[in-house]
């Protein structure tokens, strides 16, 4: 297992929600796509080679073999100000807007926040402290880049809601010396919960649902952190 930053020469322009990607299978799904997806990925692909370029990285991978079987992608947090987006989410796509957008230079190192976005560790992956090891890669490279802090989204403490949510818990965190800078509700949170609940995604993903969280309100289970680390 190797933990390496993503660069030009494997851009991964998907999330491995539906299994781990090596070089060969990614583009092997891009070229059986239907042509609607096919021209969203290349959009993924060059804003994410875009931002490669600027900036040096906009994730970490976690890769066995030639596999990528964990990921955390990252970008600044001006970016993330102006715009939401998602590799595998279609309510936020990367829109052609987004690929020709000016990216900030971001001169004075008080801007230089680095932004966790989407983090995932494959089911077949997960226990190994794999979390843990892409968080430690990543604040090694932000230090190495200059970078003033990284920022990320965290999970309450619920194991198996924040590998749904592909969000680290909180004391995931806590143990890289992250701080809670602020706390708000996530209505896209609570909206994935309430169908986990209402078993629209499924029978098994409700009984899981059931098992992890009990009666917990969904007000409480999707209330997320903002944490940080100073670099």
């Amino acid at each position: 297992m190797k933990i390496v930053p993503m660069e030009k020469d494997f851009v991964l322009a998907r999330c491995i929600h539906c299994g781990p990607f090596s070089l060969a299978n990614i583009e092997e799904m891009r070229s059986s796509e239907p042509a609607g997806s096919e021209e969203q990925f290349e959009r993924n692909r060059q804003f994410l080679t875009r931002m490669i370029d600027a900036y040096g990285s906009c994730g970490m991978m976690a890769i066995d073999g030639d596999l990528v079987v964990a990921h955390a992608r990252f970008c600044p947090q001006a970016i993330c100000d102006q715009c939401q987006f998602c590799c595998q989410d279609p309510r936020a796509p990367i829109t052609q807007e987004m690929v020709e957008m000016e990216l900030p230079i971001l001169e004075n190192r008080d801007d230089r926040v680095l932004r966790i976005d989407c983090f995932l560790v494959n089911a077949d992956y997960r226990g190994q402290g794999l979390s843990h090891a892409l968080i430690e890669a990543i604040l090694d490279w932000a230090k190495e880049h200059d970078w003033k802090a990284v920022r990320a989204y965290a999970a309450p403490d619920n194991y198996w809601l924040s590998s749904q949510i592909c969000q680290p818990m909180l004391r995931t965190y806590a143990k890289h010396d992250f701080e809670t800078i602020e706390t708000a509700p996530s209505p896209e949170v609570e909206e994935c919960l309430t169908q986990f609940r209402d078993g629209e995604l499924g029978d098994e993903k409700r009984k899981e649902f059931e098992e992890f969280c009990g009666g917990q309100e969904l007000s409480e289970l999707s209330l997320l952190h903002t944490v940080q680390r100073e670099l």
